[in-house]
């Protein structure tokens, strides 16, 4: 209820009456009358702003809405969003070289042994692959 209005306000989303403040609604919102209450102002806020916002994903270019896409992990060391085909992809890719051997395939123990960078080898290896490559490496 207004300063200066005898009759109570009441929302037009969920009839609630409204006693503090009336918000109006903004003339993007189509089909939304006026007054409303306080959450259901910030609810269709949130709508518009959510479905205003339409950005790439990082990997294949696909456009679509910033809720309907992944944001990275930080291990993967990449910036931008992903769709959720591409998330998954990197996740299975992420957790291959995380759970298996680089060279021969196996799955990793307890104890990893990572390469050395001038060995130019992804991901983490196994004790009997690290010795070989430690080898023919010492050979040379």
């Amino acid at each position: 209820m207004g300063l200066f209005s005898r009759k109570p306000a009441y929302c037009t989303i969920c009839n609630k009456q409204i006693t503090a403040h009336k918000y109006k609604a903004k003339r993007e919102w189509y089909g939304v009358k006026s007054p409303l209450c306080s959450d259901c102002h910030l609810d269709k806020m949130q709508e518009h702003y959510d479905a205003t916002l339409i950005k790439k994903c990082m990997t294949c270019g696909v456009k679509s809405k910033v809720t309907d896409l992944w944001e990275p992990r930080l291990q993967w060391d990449m910036e931008g969003l992903l769709c959720k085909k591409c998330f998954d992809e990197k996740e299975l890719e992420f957790n291959k070289k995380r759970d298996f051997c680089g060279i021969c395939g196996n799955k990793l123990g307890f104890i990893r042994y990572n390469p050395k960078n001038h060995w130019k080898i992804k991901g983490q290896l196994c004790k009997n692959c690290w010795d070989e490559q430690k080898a023919q490496l010492d050979k040379k």
